[in-house]
């Protein structure tokens, strides 16, 4: 059976020295999830020595990934985020593998990059960077003359209204806080077509007497009834009322008389609360000015109490000294 005889520098091993076996042939896609699943970590792919039956097991060594697909890959100590401002984390950063040039990708094991192949070549699922563009056709614009990996093959996303078209529905399966209070399953249903996008899609159930197959039908706008988001004009379609909406992700764009409405009714409303403020500050003022005057004039009530006794007294003495006088 054909073996690897010499392995390059970097192939991790076990504590015995020996490579990290695996069996290519358990590469797969995760049937519920659709994720890449292998008997190497998420770092590492398998490969079989050259010449290996393809059923053969045991035979593959796990290898570090070659190249990557995203920005931040799954699985690696990312260098940005291995310290933290309260805690300092001694984790070291893991290397990351080369990004592919352009004309250029890297497949779902991260083996190497590849040239992108041609239409009717085997692609990998949902993977439309695989696929080469179509050659330029003078009718349809640069930006929509794409292709698209329908059933794990490049096909052209050209074909016009109602020619016979290819569909693939993708149902992804996912947890939510797996064990949690309030975790469970989540779908995810992903349809892909080969019409030309935007402005067409393909339609499983044409209405048209005659049709057999699905065929390129236009999308709908805002409002018209749909099954799905490829069906609609904007790609999305609300499950609940089953009406093409507008996307989660559109931008809310405010009219300007509601702009309008909004410093009118902020200008109305400072100037009621200064209204209602200064009657509120008058009526104290007028409170206190009516205890302070009822205050006063009790004082001068009192005094002139008080320099009327004092002038009683005065002239009642002024009689009693004039009396004693006359007495004698």
């Amino acid at each position: 059976m054909p073996t690897w005889e010499v392995l390059p520098v970097g192939v991790p091993r076990t504590k015995s020295g020996k490579p990290i076996k695996c069996s290519p042939k358990n590469t797969k896609l995760n049937p519920a999830t659709h994720k890449l699943i292998s008997e190497c970590v998420e770092t590492m792919f398998c490969a079989a020595p050259p010449g290996a039956p393809v059923n053969a097991t045991g035979l593959g060594v796990c290898f570090p990934r070659v190249c990557r697909r995203d920005e931040f890959p799954f699985g690696y100590v990312i260098p940005d985020i291995v310290t933290s401002r309260r805690k300092p984390n001694t984790t070291a950063a893991d290397p990351l593998p080369a990004m592919c040039a352009s004309g250029m990708f890297c497949p779902d094991d991260g083996s190497g990059c590849r040239q992108q192949v041609g239409i009717g070549a085997r692609c990998e699922l949902d993977r439309d960077d695989q696929c080469q563009s179509p050659p330029s056709n003078p009718t349809i614009k640069d930006a929509d003359n794409k292709s698209v990996c329908l059933n794990q093959v490049c096909m052209a996303a050209t074909l016009p209204l109602g020619a016979p078209c290819v569909i693939e529905n993708t149902t992804y399966v996912g947890d939510i806080n797996r064990g949690a209070a309030g975790g469970g399953q989540y779908t995810t249903v992903v349809i892909k077509h080969n019409c030309l996008a935007p402005g067409l899609f393909c339609d499983p159930t044409p209405p048209n007497v005659g049709s057999v197959g699905p065929i390129c039908q236009t999308t709908k706008k805002l409002g018209e009834s749909c099954r799905f988001n490829a069906e609609c004009e904007l790609a999305s379609c609300n499950e609940l009322t089953n009406k093409c909406t507008l996307p989660a992700e559109t931008p809310l764009k405010i009219e300007p008389w509601h702009w309008v409405a909004t410093i009118l009714f902020i200008i109305a409303s400072m100037t009621i609360a200064s209204l209602v403020l200064l009657l509120i500050h008058r009526r104290r003022r007028f409170g206190q000015y009516q205890t302070l005057q009822a205050y006063y004039y009790e004082q001068i009530s009192l005094r002139r109490s008080i320099l009327a006794l004092h002038t009683a007294a005065a002239e009642q003495q002024a009689l009693n000294k004039a009396a004693a006088e006359k007495g004698l």
